[in-house]
This record gives C-alpha cells, sequence and structure tokens, in this order.
C-alpha cells in the first residue's frame, strides 16, 4: 500500500523538470543507483517531490544502504512543505519509533496534516489513534469520522475498521446490515481481517442468515494469508463438519497453523485433538501442555483450557504432570508449536497403565436420554489366538488396521505389525439420541 502512495506522490511534479523525470525512468526501470543520483540533484533545488522520493529510497535500501535516520531526515524537509506521503510516513515513524524517538503525539500531529489534505493512509491512521486514544483523548465518533473519510476513497484497512464499529455500536449505532457492507468492500480487495470478519457473521448470523458454507469460504480466503483467528475457525468448522466434510486431520492442520502464531483458541482446539485422538494420536500429556499454553495467552472465563486441564490431573502421573509441565515451557517460545509437538511425540514414550475407559467429550443431555447402549459387534476380522486380528496389507501413502472388538475390549493390529489393546470410547449419537461405543479409527 505505502509504494502504491510513493508512486503518486512522485508521478505529480516529475514533468517539471529533468532530474525529476530521469529520476522517474530510473525508478521505474529499478536503476535504483541512478534514481538516487538524479533525485539528489532535484532535491538541492527544494523540489519537494525529489526530497520525498530521496526519503524513500533511504527507507526502503534500493540503490543506498538501508538507513532509516537518513530517510526521516528527507521527509521532514517534503513534510515541512506539505507533501502528504512524507507526512504520513513521519507520523508511522513517530507512532514506532522508527528512526525518531516514539512519541504518539507527535505521530498523530504529522497524520493530521496528510488527512485534512485528504490522503487516506493518514486519514485512517488517525482514525485508529482516536479509535484507540494513542497520542489523543479515545473519541470513537472522531474515530468513525477519519475511517469514513479514507474508506469511501477505497482504503481496505479503513473499510474492515470502519466494519468493526458499526457491528460494535461503537462511535455509531450499532448495525451489522451497515458492517457487512464496509466488511464486504473491504474482503473483495483481499484485506485478511475483512474476509475473516465476514466469515464470522455469516456463521453466526448477524444481518445474514447463516451459512456455514459461505463462512467456510472467507475464513479460508483469510487463513491462506496467515490470518490466525480465521485459521482456528476454519479448523472449527472441519472439526464440527460445518459447511464442509467432517475431517479431524484437517482440523488439525488448520488448528496447528493458528497455534504457531499464538492464538490461544486454536491451541484449545488442538489440545482436545490430542485429548480425544481426533485427527492425531491420543496423548493427554499433549493436550494438558496445550491447554496450559491455551491457557497461559488467554486467561479469559471464555477460555475453558484451563477446566480443561484440571480435569486431565486425576488421569495423569506425577511424572506424565511433570513432563506436561515441561513441554508446556518449550511451547512457549512463539511459532514453534508444531515442531515441538512433533519433537515430543516421536520421542516420548508413555507410560504403561492399566487400561482404562478413556473420558470422552460428551455434551448436555436431558436425564432420560442419557442411557448406555452399546452397539452389537460388527463381524470381525479373522483373530489370531491372542485376540488380535490378522494384520492388514500395507497400502503406499495409507495407514491401515484390523480392529476387533467385544462389547468394549478391542484389539487392533495396524499394517506396520504393531499390536494395541484398548477400550471403546463412550459417545453419544444426536441422531438416535443414544450413548454408543465407537472404537475409533486408525
Amino acid at each position: 500500500m505505502k509504494r502504491f502512495f510513493l508512486v503518486l506522490a512522485l508521478c505529480a511534479g516529475f514533468a517539471w523538470a529533468d532530474d525529476l523525470e530521469d529520476g522517474r525512468a530510473a525508478y521505474q526501470a529499478k536503476d535504483y543507483v541512478t534514481a538516487k543520483a538524479k533525485f539528489l540533484a532535484a532535491a538541492k533545488t527544494g523540489d519537494v517531490r525529489a526530497q520525498n522520493g530521496l526519503g524513500w529510497l533511504h527507507d526502503k535500501g534500493l540503490g543506498v544502504a538501508q538507513d532509516t535516520r537518513e530517510a526521516m531526515k528527507w521527509y521532514r524537509l517534503a513534510a515541512d512543505r506539505g507533501n502528504v506521503f512524507a507526512q504520513s510516513r513521519l507520523a508511522v515513524a513517530y507512532a514506532r519509533g522508527d528512526g525518531v524517538p516514539q512519541n504518539n503525539t507527535e505521530s498523530v500531529r504529522w497524520n493530521r496534516m496528510a488527512a485534512e489534505q485528504g490522503f487516506a493512509d493518514a486519514q485512517a491512521n488517525l482514525g485508529w489513534a482516536y479509535d484507540q486514544g494513542l497520542g489523543i483523548p479515545q473519541d470513537f465518533a472522531e474515530a468513525v469520522k477519519w475511517y469514513r473519510l479514507a474508506a469511501e476513497q477505497g482504503h481496505p484497512i479503513a473499510q474492515s475498521n470502519l466494519g468493526q464499529m458499526y457491528g460494535n455500536g461503537q462511535g455509531v449505532q450499532q448495525d451489522y446490515k451497515e458492517a457487512v457492507k464496509w466488511y464486504t468492500l473491504a474482503a473483495a480487495q483481499g484485506f485478511a481481517d475483512a474476509q475473516a470478519n465476514l466469515g464470522w457473521v455469516h456463521a453466526q448470523g448477524y444481518s445474514v442468515p447463516v451459512d456455514y458454507r459461505e463462512a467456510a469460504k472467507w475464513y479460508r480466503l483469510a487463513a491462506d494469508q496467515g490470518h490466525a483467528a480465521a485459521q482456528a475457525n476454519l479448523g472449527w468448522l472441519y472439526d464440527k463438519g460445518l459447511g464442509v466434510a467432517q475431517d479431524y486431520q484437517e482440523a488439525v492442520q488448520w488448528y496447528r497453523r493458528a497455534a504457531d502464531l499464538g492464538y490461544a483458541l486454536a491451541q484449545y482446539g488442538l489440545g482436545v485433538a490430542y485429548q480425544y485422538g481426533r485427527g492425531v494420536q491420543a496423548n493427554p500429556v499433549v493436550a494438558y501442555a496445550l491447554y496450559s499454553l491455551s491457557s497461559a495467552n488467554d486467561p479469559s472465563a471464555s477460555n475453558e483450557a484451563t477446566a480443561r486441564r484440571e480435569g486431565l490431573v486425576p488421569t495423569l502421573s506425577l511424572a506424565e504432570i511433570a513432563a506436561a509441565q515441561a513441554l508446556t515451557r518449550e511451547l512457549t517460545v512463539a511459532g514453534t508449536v508444531t515442531t515441538v509437538l512433533n519433537n515430543f511425540v516421536a520421542s516420548y514414550v508413555p507410560e504403561k497403565k492399566a487400561v482404562k475407559l478413556a473420558a470422552v467429550e460428551q455434551k448436555p443431555v436431558a436425564k432420560a436420554d442419557a442411557v448406555v447402549q452399546a452397539t452389537p459387534p460388527a463381524p470381525a476380522p479373522a483373530a489370531s489366538d491372542d485376540g488380535f486380528p490378522e494384520r492388514p496389507a500395507q497400502r503406499e501413502g495409507m495407514l491401515s488396521c484390523n480392529t476387533r472388538c467385544v462389547n468394549a475390549a478391542c484389539w487392533r493390529t495396524y499394517d506396520d505389525g504393531k499390536k494395541i489393546k484398548f477400550r471403546a470410547q463412550r459417545k453419544y449419537n444426536a441422531s438416535t439420541r443414544q450413548w454408543e461405543l465407537d472404537s475409533g479409527g486408525c
């Protein structure tokens, strides 16, 4: 976005000076060394556009060593003479402490200069300052005013933020229909936040009918851009089979991507997957660690991770709890969740315990409906004398197994010869309104 505005700022005056024109041509040809020389010649004559251009080259390290302080020197010369791009870039620099001391008040001052000249980037940033109370008293109505000015120029960030103001009823009367309008405009430009918000309104049915398929579409567009919340929400749709075919492994993949970005709800969802063996091999130690990580990142009451973790404690030994706590400490390094988990699962040897009926995630049901009814066992593959079924043939790229169950007691043989004995889990079947035994997949 900034590159686009730079081009606009430079183009306005190139036709009036040979050095500027030559510099422009060199810049477009990516001959940044020549562009720098031509801009410098024009800048020494006081040409504001050349000063702005030199600021840009030093800012981005084009044709010169990247030098933010030198960039700010040239931007300030241009900004003092009213160049809106330079004013806006100075504002950003003061907000970040980039080549200048961090100063939100000074950031607001430069943003206002550019915003009052109609520069959309500055209007959007000034709206943000009012929205968050940065360098100026918080004022949602003023935030809406500046967001709207930028949004009406097609600025996607301002459009998305304006949509949120309408969705939250901040500075304006709450209006989900208006929120969706602005989200849609920003999403059409590929802005990930707006796409994620559109997914949310379709999943929740705010001013539009609930449509999980449409929600999945928008979540995916944002998720593919690395939007953590969209990745977590897309994982949840795959987890529940809403708008997409239920696929626990696909859910886990999206949870992992968001968990790597530090998103607490994704870490929670991944914990549930490891607790119940959905898309991954069940591992309560990993589940405990993920719940701890999620709780640390989001300690709010709405996050059920702490309760989930405490519910695991009676099922774990002291050694397992210690292993889970050590794993939690490793997971606190942002961006390493998937790698750390893969390494842990590959090396961790679980304790041998008496096999118990695993805890099963249950939905609350009426007392009259909570009737345990074991389904008759299906005809099992031929079994050996020890109770285990025959080893299945190996298929490239696929994990195969044969399972034999007698009521809740099950024996499983994998295609690599591995054998396990386990208990089937109790699961509530919402369609039959009965509890059933489920041996799960391979």
